[in-house]
Protein backbone atom coordinates (compact mmCIF):
# COMPACT_ATOMS: atom_id res chain seq x y z
CA UNK A 1 0.00 0.00 0.00
CA UNK A 2 1.33 3.41 -0.95
CA UNK A 3 2.00 5.81 1.85
CA UNK A 4 2.52 9.30 0.49
CA UNK A 5 1.60 12.02 2.94
CA UNK A 6 1.23 15.76 2.38
CA UNK A 7 2.33 18.27 5.03
CA UNK A 8 2.38 22.05 5.48
CA UNK A 9 0.12 22.54 2.46
CA UNK A 10 -1.09 26.07 1.89
CA UNK A 11 -2.32 28.30 -0.87
CA UNK A 12 -1.02 31.85 -0.86
CA UNK A 13 -0.64 34.86 -3.07
CA UNK A 14 2.54 35.14 -5.07
CA UNK A 15 4.14 38.37 -3.84
CA UNK A 16 1.54 41.11 -4.29
CA UNK A 17 -0.08 39.69 -7.43
CA UNK A 18 -3.38 37.87 -7.93
CA UNK A 19 -1.52 34.64 -8.72
CA UNK A 20 -2.03 31.78 -6.28
CA UNK A 21 0.75 29.38 -5.40
CA UNK A 22 0.27 25.94 -3.84
CA UNK A 23 3.12 25.09 -1.46
CA UNK A 24 3.76 22.05 0.66
CA UNK A 25 5.78 18.93 1.33
CA UNK A 26 5.28 15.30 0.38
CA UNK A 27 6.72 12.40 2.39
CA UNK A 28 7.29 8.98 0.86
CA UNK A 29 7.03 6.06 3.31
CA UNK A 30 5.87 3.57 0.70
CA UNK A 31 8.93 1.34 0.65
CA UNK A 32 9.62 2.33 -2.98
CA UNK A 33 11.36 5.20 -4.73
CA UNK A 34 9.53 7.00 -7.53
CA UNK A 35 10.75 8.88 -10.58
CA UNK A 36 7.54 10.89 -10.60
CA UNK A 37 4.40 11.30 -8.51
CA UNK A 38 1.28 12.66 -10.22
CA UNK A 39 -0.69 14.88 -7.83
CA UNK A 40 -4.21 16.19 -8.45
CA UNK A 41 -5.27 19.60 -7.10
CA UNK A 42 -8.92 20.60 -7.05
CA UNK A 43 -9.53 24.21 -6.01
CA UNK A 44 -12.96 25.55 -5.12
CA UNK A 45 -13.70 29.27 -5.38
CA UNK A 46 -17.09 30.18 -3.93
CA UNK A 47 -17.88 26.43 -3.83
CA UNK A 48 -17.32 26.06 -7.59
CA UNK A 49 -14.49 23.91 -8.95
CA UNK A 50 -12.14 26.41 -10.53
CA UNK A 51 -9.00 24.30 -10.87
CA UNK A 52 -8.87 20.56 -11.52
CA UNK A 53 -5.44 19.58 -12.76
CA UNK A 54 -2.57 17.18 -12.29
CA UNK A 55 1.05 18.18 -11.74
CA UNK A 56 4.09 16.03 -11.13
CA UNK A 57 6.72 15.91 -8.44
CA UNK A 58 9.87 14.29 -9.76
CA UNK A 59 12.45 12.11 -8.04
CA UNK A 60 10.93 11.07 -4.71
CA UNK A 61 13.11 8.47 -2.98
CA UNK A 62 11.75 6.16 -0.29
CA UNK A 63 11.80 7.70 3.20
CA UNK A 64 12.30 11.19 1.79
CA UNK A 65 10.38 14.43 2.21
CA UNK A 66 10.38 16.89 -0.65
CA UNK A 67 9.03 20.42 -0.87
CA UNK A 68 6.88 21.42 -3.83
CA UNK A 69 5.50 24.67 -5.20
CA UNK A 70 3.03 25.07 -8.04
CA UNK A 71 1.18 27.98 -9.64
CA UNK A 72 -2.50 27.00 -9.57
CA UNK A 73 -4.74 29.97 -10.35
CA UNK A 74 -4.99 33.69 -10.91
CA UNK A 75 -7.72 35.41 -8.93
CA UNK A 76 -10.09 37.56 -10.91
CA UNK A 77 -10.17 41.25 -9.96
CA UNK A 78 -13.46 40.67 -8.11
CA UNK A 79 -12.10 37.72 -6.08
CA UNK A 80 -10.16 37.63 -2.82
CA UNK A 81 -8.41 34.89 -0.85
CA UNK A 82 -11.59 34.62 1.24
CA UNK A 83 -13.41 33.36 -1.86
CA UNK A 84 -11.38 30.13 -1.77
CA UNK A 85 -13.72 27.79 0.03
CA UNK A 86 -11.53 24.67 -0.03
CA UNK A 87 -9.08 22.53 -1.94
CA UNK A 88 -8.39 18.83 -2.33
CA UNK A 89 -4.95 17.38 -2.93
CA UNK A 90 -4.29 13.70 -3.56
CA UNK A 91 -1.95 11.29 -5.29
CA UNK A 92 -3.19 10.28 -8.71
CA UNK A 93 -0.37 7.88 -9.64
CA UNK A 94 3.29 7.03 -9.07
CA UNK A 95 5.92 6.03 -11.63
Amino acid sequence: MRSLDYHNVKIERYKSSNRLILKGEITNDSGRSYNAVAVRIILFVKNVITVNEVFSISDLPNRATKAFERYVYELLPTQTMDDITRYELFTENCY
